[in-house]
C-alpha cells in the first residue's frame, strides 16, 4: 500500500479531518520511527512536524546502514531524496558487507528496501501536515567501529538498531488515539518486530557475541544473553524516550551531538537524556513447590530464575555464600536432582563484574517445601 493511499484511507475512517491530520503527525512518527527509536512519549507538545522530522534524522540513519552494507551505496545514489531544512551532511563509515550466508545476505537486502520506504514515508507524511521535512544530517555508521568488516559484525549493529526500534515503537502506543491509524500502526509495529526476531535468531544460529547490554532497557539474545525476544518481566518489549534514544545514537547524555550524528540531528528534538534505567522484578520460583514425597524421601524440583538487572548470576543455597546450585544468565531454569529438604532457601545472587556475594546483592530468595502425604 502506497503512503498517499494509507494517508487517505485514515482520513476516510476519522469523523474529524482536522484532528485526525493532528493524530496523523504522531502516528506518521511512530511509522517511520519504528526501525531506529526515534519515536516515544515525550514530556509535552511539541507539535507533529517536529516529531516526524526527528523520526525522519533516525530513519536516515538506518536506511544509510542497510543500503551501504548491502550494495556499497547511499540512499542518495539508490535514489531517495536527502534534501530539506536544517544543516545537510554527509555519510562516512559505510561499506559493503561480504555476505557468507544466503539467508543473512536476503535478510539484510529486504531490510534495507524496508528502510528506505520508510524514509519516504516520512517525508510525505510532513508533506502532507504542511511541514518541511528535515535534510539528512552529517553521520557517522562507524561510530561504534563495527558493522561492516565482516557479516557477523554486520550483525552486532542491525540487533542494535532493530531492537532500538521496537522499545521506541512501544513508547508511541500511548499517544495513539485514532483506532483507524492504531490498526496501521500495530501492522507496522509487527513488521519491526519481525526485523528484530529475525536478527536476534541469526545472532543466536552463528553464535555472534552481542555483550554488553547498551542500557537498562536492553536485553541480550544468545549467546550473551538467554532470551531469544527482547521482553520484560511481563513478557513485554521495553520503551525508550526520543532522549533515551539520542543517549544511544550521540554516546552520552546531555549532548547535542556526538557517536552517529556528529553534528547532531535537524529539527527541535535534539538533546540526549540519560539512558534508560534498569528495572527490577528479578524473581526465582520453583516448580513443584511443594514438593510432594513419600515418607522419608527428599524432593527433586526445578528452579526458574529471571534478573533483567543482572547480566550474570549464581543460584546459593541456604545463604549468599552457600553450596553453589548453578552460575548461569540472567534468565534461565535448571533441574534439581532429589536432594531438596523441607524449608530449603535459595539465593538469586548477582555476580556480574565480579560482585561480591553479600545480602546486598541477594537479587530474589526462594524457600521449597517439601511434604508427605
Amino acid at each position: 500500500m502506497t503512503e498517499k493511499r494509507i494517508i487517505n484511507d485514515l482520513a476516510a475512517q476519522s469523523p474529524n479531518r482536522r484532528r485526525f491530520m493532528q493524530k496523523m503527525g504522531i502516528a506518521s512518527a511512530a511509522i517511520g520511527a519504528a526501525a531506529t527509536g526515534g519515536m516515544a512519549q515525550s514530556a509535552g507538545p511539541v507539535g507533529d512536524v517536529n516529531i516526524l522530522n526527528f523520526a525522519l534524522n533516525l530513519e536516515f540513519l538506518e536506511a544509510e546502514f542497510y543500503t551501504f552494507a548491502t550494495t556499497g551505496q547511499s540512499i542518495n545514489q539508490a535514489g531517495i531524496t536527502t534534501t530539506g531544512t536544517g544543516t545537510p551532511g554527509l555519510t562516512a563509515g559505510g561499506s559493503q558487507v561480504t555476505f557468507t550466508d544466503n539467508a543473512v545476505q536476503a535478510i539484510a537486502t529486504e531490510l534495507a528496501n524496508d528502510e528506505r520506504t520508510h524514509v519516504t514515508l516520512l517525508q510525505g507524511a510532513i508533506a502532507s501536515l504542511g511541514g518541511l521535512p528535515v535534510a539528512k544530517p552529517a553521520i557517522n555508521l562507524n561510530a561504534l567501529g563495527f558493522g561492516f568488516a565482516t557479516m557477523n559484525s554486520f550483525l552486532t549493529l542491525a540487533r542494535i538498531f532493530e531492537d532500538i526500534g521496537v522499545t521506541a515503537y512501544g513508547g508511541a502506543a500511548p499517544l495513539i488515539q485514532s483506532s483507524a491509524i492504531l490498526g496501521y500502526a500495530a501492522r507496522i509495529l509487527a513488521t519491526e518486530a519481525l526485523h528484530s526476531g529475525s536478527i536476534r535468531t541469526q545472532i543466536a544460529r552463528l553464535g555472534i557475541a552481542t555483550t554488553p547490554p547498551l542500557d537498562g532497557a536492553d536485553h541480550l539474545p544468545p549467546p550473551s544473553g538467554s532470551q531469544y525476544f527482547p521482553t520484560d518481566t511481563n513478557a513485554i518489549t521495553e520503551t525508550r524516550t526520543p532522549g533515551q534514544v539520542l543517549y544511544l545514537a550521540y554516546g552520552g547524555a546531555s549532548l547535542l551531538a556526538g557517536g552517529f550524528f556528529p553534528n547532531g540531528v535537524n529539527g527541535s528534538l535534539n538533546t540526549s537524556s540519560a539512558a534508560a534505567a534498569i528495572t527490577d522484578g528479578a524473581s526465582i520460583t520453583a516448580s513443584p513447590n511443594p514438593i510432594h514425597v513419600v515418607a522419608g524421601a527428599d524432593g527433586a524440583t526445578t528452579i526458574s530464575w529471571n534478573a533483567p538487572t543482572a547480566q550474570i548470576i549464581q543460584v546459593r543455597i541456604g545463604s549468599p555464600t552457600g553450596a553453589l546450585f548453578t552460575d548461569n544468565f540472567n534468565s534461565g531454569s535448571m533441574q534439581t536432582a532429589a536432594w531438596v529438604t523441607n524449608g530449603m532457601t535459595f539465593y538469586l545472587q548477582d555476580v556480574t563484574n565480579g560482585k561480591p556475594l553479600t545480602s546486598q546483592n541477594t537479587l530474589a530468595t526462594l524457600v521449597v517445601s517439601v511434604v508427605t502425604p
